[in-house]
């Protein structure tokens, strides 16, 4: 089966309550900046770094495999298996 482009929902539920996470639009606030993030029911938010846009088949529900200073970081999509690098 191939993933769903536009599915909102993250496949690892949330790291600090265990509720679901959605994708949501200006969640992740940084300083004046704010970013589409994984958002549960329970407000937590996930840092966008940690879930970048595969290349492959455009999601974000993807998880950080190594994070590499300096040097491109290493994650893998949780919808279609690719495995990309990112320059930080």
């Amino acid at each position: 089966m191939a993933p769903d482009p536009s599915s909102l929902r993250r496949t690892a539920p949330c790291p600090e309550c265990g509720e679901m996470m959605l994708w949501t639009q200006n969640a992740w606030v940084n300083g004046d900046n704010r970013a589409a993030a994984y958002r549960c029911l329970n407000g937590h938010v996930t840092d966008p770094v940690e879930t970048r846009e595969c290349p492959t088949c455009g999601v974000h529900d993807t998880r950080l495999l190594m994070l590499v200073d300096p040097g491109p970081n290493a994650y893998a999509c949780n919808q279609c298996g690719a495995q990309f690098s990112i320059p930080n």
